[in-house]
């Protein structure tokens, strides 16, 4: 066979294009990365709902035993009856002592007013001169 006989099959052998292979790999590569980007984002914002929705919305048995009890310790009660101690909310305790101050408290006294001072008579033979 002859190299004429062979090239008559009809079939182009020809090298491909450098300049469109190189665009088809460019442009691959480029929506491979957003497509990448795109899917991380996607997992982020689904993996962050799903920790508000499993951890942050959630209130543990826990705490709600836990502010329970003290919400009871931190009603009016009484402590000690022979002495009348009752224990109180700090914030009630503020209020009754902006209303009723502390009567062991030292009341601080007006000031006085200091009389002025007698003027001085001039000194003898001490009589100004002018100069």
């Amino acid at each position: 066979m002859s190299d004429q006989e062979r090239h008559a099959t009809g079939v182009e052998e020809s090298d491909p294009d450098a300049a469109s292979t190189a665009l088809v790999g460019t442009l691959g590569v480029l929506v491979l990365v957003i497509v990448i980007v795109f899917v991380q984002g996607l997992y982020l914002r689904s993996t962050r709902a799903e920790f508000e929705r499993k951890v942050v919305s959630e209130k543990p048995e826990e705490l709600e035993t836990v502010r329970a009890d003290q919400l009871s310790k931190f009603t009016p009660r009484i402590v000690d009856p022979v002495r009348g101690t009752v224990a109180i909310p700090i914030e009630d305790a503020i209020a009754a002592m902006l209303r009723a101050p502390d009567p062991a408290a030292p009341v601080a006294a007006p000031p006085v007013a200091a009389a002025p001072a007698p003027a001085a008579p001039p000194a003898p033979g001490r009589m100004g001169r002018a100069k």
